[in-house]
C-alpha cells in the first residue's frame, strides 16, 4: 500500500471511512461539515497532503473542492478494518483460552461481550474476570 507511515492514522482512518460514506467538501468551503463528523479541520488539513500524495484521495469539483475516497483508499480503508477485526478475533481467542481455565462464567460471559464489541481490551477483559475490575474502563 502507498500510504506513506505504512498504516493508517486514527485520523486517517476516521477521515476514510467518512469518505466512504460521501464526497465531503474541502475543509475550508465547510468546516462545519467536519465538525459534525467529530473531524477538526486543521487536523484534516495537516492530513491531506499524505492521503492526496498517496493516492487514496482524490480532489474533484471546478475548484477542486470536494474530496473524493479513491479505490485505493477503499482498498486501504478495508485492509485497517480488516486488521482491527483480526485483532479483536486474536484477542477474543487469547481471552477463551483463559477462561477455559475455570473462570466464573458470570463474569466472563461479561467480559467476552466487552472484549468482541472492542470496549475493551484484552488486559482489561482478563483483568475484570480476576479482579472484578477492568482497569479503568466503564464496567457497564
Amino acid at each position: 500500500m502507498l500510504v506513506p507511515s505504512g498504516q493508517l492514522s486514527p485520523l486517517q482512518q476516521h477521515l476514510l471511512r467518512e469518505m466512504d460514506l460521501c464526497d465531503l467538501p474541502a475543509p475550508e468551503t465547510a468546516p462545519e461539515s467536519y465538525a459534525a463528523r467529530d473531524l477538526d479541520t486543521d487536523e484534516v488539513r495537516d492530513a491531506l497532503p499524505a492521503l492526496l500524495w498517496s493516492g487514496l484521495v482524490e480532489q474533484s469539483g471546478d475548484d477542486h473542492d470536494i474530496l473524493r475516497l479513491t479505490p485505493l483508499g477503499a482498498a486501504a480503508l478495508r485492509e485497517a478494518e480488516c486488521d482491527e477485526l483480526t485483532a479483536r478475533l486474536s484477542a477474543v481467542a487469547s481471552f477463551a483460552d483463559m477462561v477455559s481455565r475455570g473462570a466464573p462464567p458470570r463474569p466472563a460471559g461479561h467480559a467476552l461481550k466487552r472484549l468482541a464489541e472492542g470496549t475493551w481490551t484484552l488486559e482489561q477483559a482478563e483483568s475484570y474476570v480476576r479482579t472484578g475490575e477492568a482497569g479503568g474502563a466503564d464496567l457497564s
